[in-house]
């Protein structure tokens, strides 16, 4: 059996948690190799963002070990979403310890997040406004295609709570010289776990802004709104800064 940390580590790397029953009907056969069934998610305990009305749908997973019939927690990873959901078992729990599945998920964000909300200079629920390319399309051959945008405040999760708006710099459209940091995109209204921008963007941000300017390196970096609460209890105390 999983060790909290371990089933928190497979919880954090899983992009699907749900719970389902598994019925004679539902079985399907296969080679050896390839173990599958197909069943019909009855709730959800983690998701891709974005995907919603999962409930009732039918999904295909590729087990790791042949199972009986009951009820489970799976833990899996996309293999193909569509029309169609096929996905690859990572874990699996009897469906009485979905309590612990839940527990680990919170665990695993808490591992997660915690370091980036550490070294953050700014944490802080808000909206990006319009982006605007640093270089027109003809210069940004070779080059980060840094942008600039407005970010409004709503609150502020980490750092000075005076603060109601900061600019941000980061590359729009995605850079492969930035793999990790997610394309500037107007419009999104979530919790920001800004950073100090890299030393090379500094010079492209108007002289006035440079010293509250914000840079997102990592997609997790944007949270959703309804996880203000858990990242306050994980940063130890609102309005830390």
């Amino acid at each position: 059996m999983a060790s909290p940390d371990e089933l928190a580590s497979i919880a954090n790397s899983s992009a699907f948690i749900f719970t389902t029953d598994v019925i004679g009907s539902a079985r399907v056969a296969t080679d050896a190799e390839e173990r599958t069934v197909t069943v019909a998610i009855r709730d959800v305990i983690k998701a891709p963002v974005g995907m919603r009305g999962l409930v009732g749908r039918e999904v295909t997973v590729h087990l790791l070990q042949p199972l009986s019939e009951g009820r489970y927690v799976f833990f899996a990873d996309p293999v193909s979403v569509g029309g169609t959901i096929t996905v690859r078992e990572t874990a699996r729990l009897d469906a009485e310890r979905r309590d612990d599945a839940e527990a680990a998920v919170e665990r695993g964000y808490t591992v997660r997040l915690a370091p980036r909300l550490e070294a953050a200079s700014l944490v802080a629920l808000g909206t990006i406004r319009d982006v605007i390319p640093v270089f027109p399309p003809s210069e940004r051959r070779g080059r980060v295609p840094w942008a600039l945008a407005r970010f409004d405040i709503e609150r502020v999760l980490k750092g000075p709570r005076a603060r109601r708006h900061l600019t941000l710099i980061g590359p729009s459209p995605a850079s492969k010289s930035l793999p990790r940091a997610p394309a500037l995109r107007a419009g999104v209204r979530a919790i920001l776990i800004l950073q100090r921008p890299p030393e090379e963007a500094m010079e492209h941000i108007p002289s006035g802004e440079r010293q509250a300017a914000g840079f997102i390196a990592e997609t997790s970096d944007i949270q959703p709104p309804e996880r203000a609460e858990e990242l306050v209890r994980i940063l130890g105390s609102e309005g830390r800064g």
